[in-house]
């Protein structure tokens, strides 16, 4: 079936992840109860290991494939439409909460700060095979990292602040910034030292699987440093950068460049782990989803929630676009690629832990409304997807999002094709 989605994505662009979650959904007990509600609630307890296993996987690819320069040159654009696309989201969410709802504010800020950021698990498979220009590339990308860093120190603060009434602001700025620098720097430290390594091992079988295991012990460090802040996904995205533009790097540190972290090989190899740890992923994801029992009011305080979203995602657009300098194509992009995932659905079951200061009831109401937002913004994102893709071919543009030209220079259109 990971094939098969697969395929079909690459061919028509049919929405592969919600392929794959369907097959999750229809295996769990609400479909053909293949895995019945006893086994499916025990796999719950698997939810964090598995969800962060996905992201260092699909961080690490993602890394590897990014240009330096790139990303250099994108960075500050990504971090400006990053923050006013999280704080949009938060506020306009409290704001719905708020009116929705007996809620106190302190609450409906949690549940703004969960559903605040996307999700690089789902904006990176999905923009990988889309025709579009590498600086929207490289803004979702980035903005995909930065956000799950931001969902997990933001709401992990205000669970804090609302436990133990110690927690400030300023606290969680800086423990913002110190994660975000304390992770890149051991992804780079990391890297520049991996890749050493891997020189004097470039003869050896099975020095490729090593690198994995490196790269998860990345992940880890990371978390454990930083206090589990979210700083191992920025971590293992860096070190992913560093082994995939070693060349360049080697000629900064004035070191002789090796190819072998960029050998075809390599790449090869870590696809197929992508590959695999995504499709047990989202299949995984689909079945955890069949345990929540919704209520209709968790179903119409999720559609209140995905709006409000759409809202604030547009503002952000209007307000980021003058430093981003997107084109029409690119901001349609821009737009629809807005999926919550791993990081919303791992913090909205945070609250369960907390029973005197979270009630069942609205514990049960965050998680609900989350599985409900990153339902519908995976669809939205996916048929956005289908939808780009069927403009980039009406409008003749290549891999890059760029107009393809014919041998004798000029522009090519849908003939050409």
């Amino acid at each position: 079936m990971g094939f098969i989605s697969n395929y079909l994505f690459r061919r028509f662009k049919a929405p592969d992840v919600l392929i794959l979650m369907f097959l999750g959904i229809i295996l769990g007990p609400g479909g053909i109860g293949l895995i019945g509600s006893e086994a499916a609630e025990g796999l719950e307890a698997f939810t964090p290991y598995v969800a962060a296993a996905a992201l260092a996987i699909i961080m690490f690819q993602a890394g590897m494939d990014l240009a330096i320069g790139d990303v250099v040159k994108s960075f500050s654009k990504s971090l400006i439409q990053t923050i006013i696309a999280f704080l949009a989201s938060m506020l306009i969410t409290a704001l719905i909460c708020l009116g929705l709802t007996d809620w106190n504010l302190e609450t409906c800020l949690l549940l703004g700060s969960i559903v605040g950021g996307t999700s690089g698990a789902i904006v990176i498979p999905i923009i990988s095979g889309l025709r579009i220009s590498t600086n929207l590339k490289m803004v979702l990308t980035l903005e995909s990292a930065i956000t799950d860093v931001l969902v997990i120190v933001v709401a992990t603060s205000l669970i804090v602040f609302m436990s133990q009434d110690t927690a400030d602001i300023m606290g969680a700025v800086e423990l913002l910034v110190s994660s975000f620098m304390v992770s890149t720097m051991i992804g780079i430290i990391a890297g520049v030292l991996w890749t050493r390594l891997l020189q004097r091992l470039s003869g050896q079988p099975f020095s490729y699987m090593i690198t994995i295991a490196a790269m998860l012990m990345v992940y880890s460090i990371t978390d454990i440093l930083v206090e589990k802040a979210g700083g191992g996904a920025i971590a293992v995205l860096v070190f992913g950068l560093t082994l995939g533009n070693w060349e360049e790097i080697s000629r900064v540190l004035r070191q002789k460049g090796e190819q072998f972290a960029l050998g075809e090989k390599v790449k090869r190899f870590h696809d197929e782990i992508s590959f695999l740890i995504r499709t047990v992923f989202f299949v995984y994801l689909g079945l955890v989803i069949t345990t929540i029992h919704f209520t209709a009011w968790y179903v119409l305080l999720g559609l209140f929630v995905f709006f409000g979203l759409l809202i604030a995602r547009y503002i952000s657009l209007l307000l980021a676009n003058r430093y981003i300098g997107l084109d029409a194509s690119d901001e349609m992009g821009l737009f629809y690629m807005m999926p919550r995932g791993l990081a919303a659905a791992v913090m909205a079951s945070i609250p369960f832990s907390y029973p005197l200061v979270f009630s069942n009831e609205v514990a049960t109401a965050i998680l609900g409304v989350t599985v409900v937002v990153v339902l519908l913004s995976t669809v939205l994102a996916s048929l956005g997807a289908f939808y780009m893709e069927l403009h980039a071919k009406r409008n003749g543009l290549n891999g890059k999002g760029e107009r393809e030209t014919s041998e004798n220079g000029s522009e090519g259109g849908e003939d050409d094709l």
